[in-house]
């Protein structure tokens, strides 16, 4: 099976070699091929979230539960899957659980949002400020001045996420939507934190002996 590291590699070889000769230094292939990477995946990953929320029926639910984790991560960092396919695999399921979990949420404490919600804000604000950003090997951050500004950046983000979930359950958006958001924050609050990264491991470790992807 051709793989995306494959794929973009390919692409680059190919792209460098159309470049035209003279006009300056050529970017390295290696280079090119990270990009390519990194822009085949997430493209592939929303495409198979997107498919599975419309044959699921939980597009509202799936994409509200991605936006939110997506965008904290960017901020936060955190752990990954050790492989690509099983980093997708393994997020298509938490969308799809937090989803269901969303709706049910919803039906069963819809009018508690609120409350839920500052609970969620200010438990991640806790693991913002002793944990965040997260670091892993493959994504070391050293520098003090970037940490203090990405934690600063986080406490801001949380802030404007409370403030647009309280706004939206005033005016009266579907609460699914909101419940699986307020989910996806704590599941990607608790992804920063040692737990977190053993949930993560040992669902790695379980799904390579399962399906053996790269």
């Amino acid at each position: 099976m051709l793989s995306i590291h494959q794929l973009a590699r390919v692409g680059a070889d190919y792209l460098v070699s159309r470049l035209p000769e003279g006009g300056g230094r050529k970017p390295e292939a290696e280079v090119v091929a990270f990009g390519l990477e990194v822009a085949l995946g997430g493209i592939l990953q929303l495409a198979v979230f997107v498919i599975a929320a419309r044959y699921l029926g939980l597009v509202p639910e799936m994409m509200a539960a991605l936006a939110t984790m997506a965008s904290y991560r960017l901020l936060s960092g955190g752990v990954h899957a050790s492989a690509y396919y099983r980093c997708l695999l393994l997020s298509l399921m938490t969308l799809i659980l937090l989803a269901l979990l969303g709706r049910g949420l919803a039906l069963v404490a819809g009018g508690y949002l609120p409350a839920l919600a500052l609970g969620a804000f200010v438990t991640n604000l806790d693991i913002a400020r002793r944990l965040v950003p997260v670091t892993t090997p493959a994504a070391p951050i050293s520098n003090h001045r970037r940490r203090a500004r990405l934690k600063q950046a986080a406490y801001l983000w949380l802030t404007g996420w409370l403030l647009v979930i309280i706004a939206g359950f005033y005016l009266e958006w579907p609460r699914g939507i909101l419940a699986s958001s307020l989910l996806a924050l704590a599941v990607q609050g608790l992804a920063l934190t040692p737990a977190g990264f053993a949930a993560v491991g040992w669902a790695d470790s379980l799904l390579q002996r399962i399906l053996p992807l790269g």
